[in-house]
């Protein structure tokens, strides 16, 4: 009994407790709506000021107009934006990312090479953005797990089941990515597109960092396929022998061996064994392709075409220029109110 009425005396209290927590949350609800209410208000406030002055809004977005369309090009007529794509790897990633912090700083302190490379080319900006491809996370991955990329093509399916690409994707740097795009502004446009590209990628292949990785890496894939390549002659002798050996057993009425671990043939299991070592060896030669540069272009350097409307001058500077007449108004309004406030008014 005793029990029981404590129970019912414990509802009242809980049933309390929950209108409490109901009202708590309809009171947060109002509130958000308050706030958007008002948001809109302060906006819809903000486009009458724009329509009741409407001659200095109209006036500053045809001068921001008039501004982008004919004098940011007399300013900025010789500077022209190209792009090209490239592939490289770690080493020549943060070169390349080196050289393009080089070239925005322009500092007196560069690398003399490098200064005077810039100053040939007339480069004035540079942006180096990663081209993020599942295929580099994957192959990243391996790379940190394995310690080489001499897996061939083939992956352990069990363990690649359980690979998280987004979790290892986050923990990526941007020199990781094997595709990087290159973004320069060049003063003189003038300048031969062709040289400049020549320029840049030569001096990158010549740079001593990435030409001692380039030649390591070369020589450990080398002995690598030599290796490869000396199993899967063993195995093509192995295979001659006993094809030979098959035909005079066959002769005499004698059995094939079998492999008692597999139930196969002894040339089955060859056979599968030559078929893993020619896909290294087809793994290798691509990364021995990669290293022979440690950049190579996959797009050539040309003109960069406008992707979006702030590209625009004339719309750019348009919304420059409205945003401007609306900070004018309300500095305007703001001092209106200090008049007012100043004369007692409020």
């Amino acid at each position: 009994m005793n029990q029981d009425n404590q129970n019912i005396n414990n509802s009242p209290n809980e049933e309390i407790d929950l209108i409490r927590l109901l009202n708590y949350f309809k009171e947060g609800i109002k509130s958000i709506f308050k706030g958007i209410v008002k948001l809109f208000h302060y906006l819809f406030f903000l486009i009458f000021l724009l329509r009741k002055n409407w001659k200095l809004t109209i006036g500053m977005i045809v001068a921001g107009a008039f501004f982008g369309a004919f004098i940011k090009p007399m300013i900025e007529d010789s500077n022209v934006k190209y792009e090209m794509i490239v592939r490289g790897n770690p080493i020549s990633n943060f070169e390349l990312y080196a050289f393009g912090n080089e070239v925005n700083d322009q500092s007196e302190n560069s690398d003399e090479e490098g200064a005077k490379l810039i100053r040939s080319m007339g480069i004035s900006k540079m942006k180096i953005e990663p081209i993020e491809r599942d295929e580099d996370v994957v192959n990243n991955y391996f790379e940190q797990v394995e310690i080489s990329a001499l897996r061939g093509i083939e992956t352990d399916t069990l363990f690649f089941q359980g690979f998280e690409i987004k979790s290892h994707k986050s923990k990526m740097n941007p020199t990781d990515f094997a595709l990087q795009r290159i973004n320069i502004t060049i003063d003189n446009d003038q300048t031969s597109i062709s040289n400049i590209q020549e320029k840049i990628i030569r001096y990158f292949n010549e740079l001593p960092s990435i030409r001692n990785d380039q030649e390591n890496r070369l020589s450990v894939l080398g002995n690598y396929e030599k290796d490869l390549r000396k199993i899967m002659n063993n195995i093509d002798s192995i295979l001659s022998s006993r094809a030979i050996a098959n035909r005079k057993l066959t002769a005499t009425g004698s059995e094939f061996m079998m492999n008692a671990a597999t139930r196969n043939t002894v040339e089955a299991d060859l056979l599968r064994y030559s078929e893993i070592f020619s896909k290294r060896i087809y793994g290798t030669q691509k990364l021995i392709n990669s290293y022979q540069n440690g950049i190579n272009v996959v797009s050539n350097l040309r003109p960069k075409k406008e992707e979006s409307f702030t590209d625009n001058h004339i719309i750019k500077y348009a919304l420059y220029g409205l945003v401007l007449a609306a900070m004018i108004i309300l500095g305007l309004r703001f001092n209106t109110y200090l008049n007012r406030y100043e004369n007692g008014k409020i």
